[in-house]
């Protein structure tokens, strides 16, 4: 027995050793070693194996917006539906809390331990060890090598449940007096403190819990555990999985237990450091000096809290070094504010406090970054490698939030010019603000309570869309019936959770908004809903039915007993001899729908559902398209496959019977996918990977909004944080595509589970995608000194880059506020539209030679009206997207036309001004009468025609004047001032001509329409053309002829 004892003493000693040498100060630990060592105990002390930690973006989890605790990514492997990745776990695991009962965003800053980026070392047991060894664990790492005394410890344990039905966890507590513990310092308390639950249903259990008193020295404090004070805090908790909750509220030991164990490392690291406050450590010091570094004359950091930070500099250092963290972490992680408000929330708060606080209006958060990668990074090696990609999104957030003051201030303060008691609420902060007021407004104008006149609400960027509000209308309504009951002055509860669901606002804010308007909300009802929607949220099951019919459906099946479609068959396929075999499969029909009933039995040309048993038809998934082919059951029927959707595991073939007596349910068949298409799709899918791969490879961010793959294209579309993307991007996107096809790599296609799928580097995820937790299929492409693809995806892919062929970008277009839309061909599509592309560009050299043919030329109008016209429609050819083309040439191509077009112009143009010149003075010569009215017969319809110029050469007559420019008839009149009279004027004179072309006229900006009067561009149809002008050129003459004499025209 002496030997174990002694070995055991030499790990300690070895251990201890290892743990001084990492702290390479003579004065407290450090950060970095503190985490190393918890880890290093765990891993290398107590056989438990290392899981990096899961990024702060919950992939597998749509009921969070970040991941806020060290068992999120564990969640499944206690519901059961995953295996545990090993027996015994540890990690330091990256963890954001915003808002919700676990943190208040706006209590960050104002106390020295709430923040929203924190780390949690947690240990972890899947059906290994459970209480005892977790508590000896827990215990010896404090007290043996963290060196805590424990006379500053307490613990507390499950003292039992009577509503419950549960007895007190006095193993737990038989634990601690085993380990030692004092029994006056071993405390019990109810389930609000030490039972822990996942949610309404599902795993739970007891918790023990390690409080530290703050205060050296302090003899006994027990009676401060649990009491909210800052001076006593929890620093760990242990937690039991034994018990599973049943709907009906009933608990039933499981089967397996879980030992899940938690620590804050900012709290662990401020004890251990001797420090009072969590940001007096070496966590955070680094940025105080940072801030106090490169701001405006502020005093350095003191560590006042309340009232004793007159000035607020101190609250202002905490928030910015706490949110600087977050939104470091956040970035690097993949994570985007325009799809999180919570995070551009926290971004913009930081900016302000940056703006206001330190006099800094740009920058400072973008230099604290490189901080945060000092002290995170060797950790979390992705902080490192995507730093340029963060400070590029928070420099281009600092952009949008400075345009966001130009335009929204102006229109909040509008607001509060009326009511002034909103100043207390910042717009920058919520961008939702605005527009949930107007909300707000719209509910209460209904119920004839408002208290501002209408009149008063600012009409300039605040006023809703007349679309817009009739629907507010119509919803606020049926809210004002529905509240007909209750209190004038009560906001509805449902109304209230709009507005926190909606638009972001929290309830404080909301309260205020009603009582500024003179109105309270209904507080409980609104608790209400809130708790009502989490719980949905934490359903286990989630249907993927898009309606009621759907839902219906698979409601029949459900009740009919039927498993869900096997469908692994349609990742089997395979090539032989240069070609895609796509296997068919025999299956059975299990099931008819038919208007959403189901039916035993379908004939011809009945469209209908066919439900299989196994299937290895592709569903629209990942924003590839569905396969389509036919059912040939065994006599022979066939049914043809339009398309294939999944409605919650159940695949349902849509489709009809184009041969053959029908379908009925048990028939046997033999499913057969259209290879063609399903090629098709394979193609632009991959490349769809590629096209992404290359484009972070281009450009520093850019961030997957959609895709949708079909057999004969591929659409992404995606957005561009400070960069702009231009023709060379999309010449070097082709080039590297390109290559990768050419250079024929192996597509490789594997699974993995979600904790494996964490170790990976470099891998794509789509933003706000969630992904599953067993089996996340990644393809993955690498070619050497190019670019690597790695992306999680369903769909189906070609198994070799060389497949894809040929690949060619045919569009980009803008698809909403700073997303682009790129769409790309592969195969024989993309070589047709070289084709294409080659064969316009020949168009274009013909048409350029033969418009320079003519300008060497004299060049009759005429003639260049006829070239005009050639270029228009070869234009038009270009610009209508009919034809796919490559984007490079239309690029390329259109300019080529607009420069030949402006050279066609400017010598049409001086052909136009000699032949005017001639015409005006020709007439001018031969007229004998005391006015003029004429048709330019030197009009043209590619170029403006000179009127104003022409009139002047007629300063001493009357003189009214059409042309046919730009394609439009226009007119133009003078009348010298001493022929002006009561009855004859240029505005009377332009009238006889207005009414026969019904066109409309105006006198020139700033003169006198009694001399000067025109006639606005008007078309006219071209059966008429030359009827219309003839009528109006005799009613003008009629009309001069009236008051001035005859006239020869």
């Amino acid at each position: 027995m002496r030997i174990p004892n002694q070995r055991h003493h030499l790990i300690k000693l070895c251990f201890c050793l290892r743990f001084i040498r990492q702290d390479h100060s003579a004065g407290p630990l450090s950060a970095k070693a503190i985490r190393q060592s918890f880890i290093d105990y765990f891993v290398q002390d107590h056989r438990h194996t290392f899981l990096r930690s899961s990024p702060v973006v919950p992939i597998c989890d749509p009921t969070v917006a970040f991941v806020n605790a060290g068992m999120n990514q564990f969640k499944s492997v206690f519901l059961g539906t995953i295996r545990a990745p090993c027996l015994r776990a540890a990690n330091s695991q990256k963890c954001i809390r915003v808002g919700g009962k676990h943190n208040d965003l706006d209590v960050v800053g104002t106390d020295g331990y709430h923040h929203t980026f924190f780390e949690m070392l947690g240990s972890w047991s899947f059906g290994d060890y459970f209480k005892e060894e977790a508590c000896k664990q827990a215990w010896d790492l404090l007290t043996g090598k963290y060196g805590l005394n424990p006379s500053r410890l307490y613990v507390t344990y499950f003292g039992g449940d009577c509503v419950l039905g549960l007895e007190p966890d006095l193993e737990t507590r038989d634990i601690w007096r085993h380990i030692g513990v004092s029994q006056d310092r071993i405390l019990a308390f109810g389930s609000n403190d030490n039972f822990w639950e996942m949610g309404v249903t599902g795993p739970c259990g007891p918790c023990t819990e390690i409080h530290v008193d703050h205060i050296p020295g302090r003899q006994f404090a027990a009676d401060r555990v649990n009491r909210g004070h800052s001076d006593l805090t929890e620093i760990w908790n242990l937690v039991f999985i034994q018990y599973n909750r049943s709907a009906d509220g009933r608990l039933k030991e499981l089967p397996c237990r879980y030992v899940d164990t938690g620590m804050g490392l900012e709290r662990l690291v401020a004890i251990l450091q001797g420090k009072q406050s969590n940001y007096d450590t070496d966590l955070f010091q680094p940025l105080f000096k940072a801030i106090h570094k490169l701001s405006r004359n502020v005093p350095v950091y003191r560590g006042r809290f309340e009232d004793e930070d007159e000035m607020g500099f101190d609250t202002g250092y905490r928030i910015l070094a706490d949110h600087a963290r977050m939104m470091t972490v956040a970035l690097a992680d993949g994570m985007f504010p325009d799809q999180n408000y919570k995070l551009r929330r926290v971004m913009r708060k930081a900016m302000l406090v940056s703006q206001q606080k330190f006099g800094v209006e740009s920058g400072l958060i973008t230099e604290l970054t490189n901080y945060v990668a000092d002290s995170l990074g060797e950790t979390y090696p992705e902080i490192r490698n995507r730093l340029k990609q963060v400070q590029l999104i928070i420099n281009h957030e600092e952009e949008v939030l400075r345009l966001l003051r130009l335009e929204a201030v102006d229109k909040w303060h509008k607001i509060l010019s009326v009511k002034p008691e909103l100043c207390n609420l910042d717009i920058l902060e919520m961008p939702g603000l605005i527009a949930g007021y107007h909300e707000l407004k719209a509910y209460i104008s209904l119920t004839g309570s408002d208290t501002t006149k209408a009149s008063t609400m600012p009409s300039a960027g605040a006023k809703l869309e007349e679309s817009y509000t009739n629907k507010l209308m119509e919803e606020n309504i049926e809210l004002c019936e529905n509240n007909k009951d209750s209190p004038g002055v009560m906001i509805p509860a449902k109304l209230a959770f709009k507005l926190y669901d909606t638009y972001g606002l929290e309830e404080t804010v909301i309260q205020e908004l009603a009582r500024v308007e003179g109105f309270q909300i209904d507080v409980n009802g609104f608790r209400h809903l809130l708790n009502v929607a989490r719980a949905q949220t934490k359903e286990s099951f989630r249907s993927d039915a898009e309606n009621e019919q759907v839902q219906e459906i698979f409601n029949q099946l459900v009740k009919l007993g039927l498993d869900f479609t096997e469908n692994t068959e349609k990742y089997s396929y395979v090539k032989e001899n240069d070609k895609y075999v796509f296997p068919s499969m025999e299956c059975e029909v299990k099931a008819i729908i038919v208007n959403g009933k189901v039916v035993p039995k379908i004939g011809q040309d009945t469209h209908c559902s066919v439900i299989l048993d196994r299937s290895n038809f592709y569903h629209k998934a990942g924003g590839q398209a569905s396969d389509t082919g036919q059912l040939v059951t065994n006599d022979g029927t066939q049914f043809h496959v339009t398309d294939v959707t999944n409605s919650g595991g159940y695949l349902l073939h849509h489709g009809y019977v184009t041969k053959g007596n029908g379908v009925c349910i048990g028939d046997t068949a033999t499913v057969e996918v259209n290879g063609d298409h399903r090629l098709g799709k394979m193609r632009n899918h991959t490349a769809t990977h590629l096209l992404n791969a290359a484009l972070h490879k281009t450009l520093t961010v850019t961030c997957q909004k959609s895709s949708r793959v079909t057999e004969s294209n591929l659409v992404f579309e995606f957005s561009i944080y400070g960069e702009t993307l231009n023709i060379q991007n999309i010449v070097q996107l082709e080039e590297m595509v390109q290559k990768c096809v050419q250079a024929a790599i192996p597509v490789k296609q594997y699974t993995v589970s979600s904790n494996q799928f964490f170790s990976l580097e470099n891998v794509t995820l789509v933003p706000g995608e969630v992904y599953p937790e067993e089996e996340i299929r990644v393809i993955e492409v690498e070619a050497d000194g190019l670019l690597t693809s790695r992306e999680a995806c369903c769909g189906t892919h070609v198994l070799n880059t060389g497949d894809i062929r040929d690949f060619c970008v045919v569009g980009l277009k803008t698809a909403g506020s700073g997303v682009l839309s790129l769409k790309a061909v592969t195969g024989d599509y993309a070589t047709s539209a070289r084709q294409h592309g080659h064969h316009m560009a020949q168009e274009v050299v013909a048409l350029h030679a033969e418009v320079e043919g003519f300008i060497g030329s004299k060049m009759s109008a005429h003639q260049a009206e006829q070239l005009n016209v050639k270029l228009q429609e070869l234009k038009q050819k270009l610009v209508s997207g009919t034809q796919n083309l490559p984007y490079t040439v239309r690029s390329e191509e259109l300019l080529k036309i607009e420069n030949i077009s402006k050279r066609l112009k400017e010598n049409a143009r001086g052909s136009l001004r000699d032949a005017l010149e001639t015409e005006m003075q020709t007439l001018l010569a031969t007229n004998q009468s005391s006015f003029l009215v004429h048709f330019l017969q030197c009009s043209s319809t590619t170029d403006t025609v000179p009127l104003q110029k022409a009139t002047r050469m007629c300063p001493h007559i009357p003189v009214l004047l059409l042309a046919h420019s730009e394609g439009l008839i226009k007119a133009r009149c003078c009348v010298p001032e001493a022929l002006v009279s009561r009855n004859f004027s240029a505005q009377l004179w332009m009238q006889s001509v207005l009414q026969v072309l019904r066109a409309q006229g105006a006198a020139p900006r700033g003169q006198n329409p009694c001399l000067v009067f025109y006639m606005k561009g008007k078309k006219l149809p071209p059966a008429d053309f030359k009827t219309l002008v003839k009528d109006a050129l005799h009613s003008a003459s009629e009309f001069a002829k009236l008051h001035l004499g005859p006239a020869k025209t």
